[in-house]
């Protein structure tokens, strides 16, 4: 496992959620009511991009159908798939993501 450095962190408003490709993997990285979070961003349903969807709550929203993810167990709340959740730690401004090598 490696830590990935995005920075700065208050770029991503609560309730806000971008894409970002990392290490060559295409992340969903936003700001829920509880804070900063990174998943994978194609939703396993449609295969929608997450990081143009929406957060509600504690859910990251497929921009596609609609279907949400909880975005700390990233399970579906609608279809019951999963997504796969990566650690996140704020030091300051900087927000690091640990992804596999």
């Amino acid at each position: 496992m490696r830590w990935h450095t995005l920075s700065p962190a208050s770029r991503i408003r609560e309730g806000q959620v971008l894409a970002f490709t990392i290490a060559g993997r295409l992340l969903a990285v936003g700001r829920s009511v509880t804070g900063y979070f990174a998943v994978d961003a194609s939703c396993p349903h449609a295969g929608g991009n997450l990081g143009e969807g929406e957060v509600e709550n504690e859910c990251v929203i497929c921009p596609v159908h609609g279907f949400a993810y909880n975005v700390r167990s990233g399970w579906g709340i609608d279809d019951g798939s999963r997504l796969r959740v990566h650690r996140v730690e704020l030091d300051g401004d900087v927000l690091r993501v640990e992804l596999p090598d």
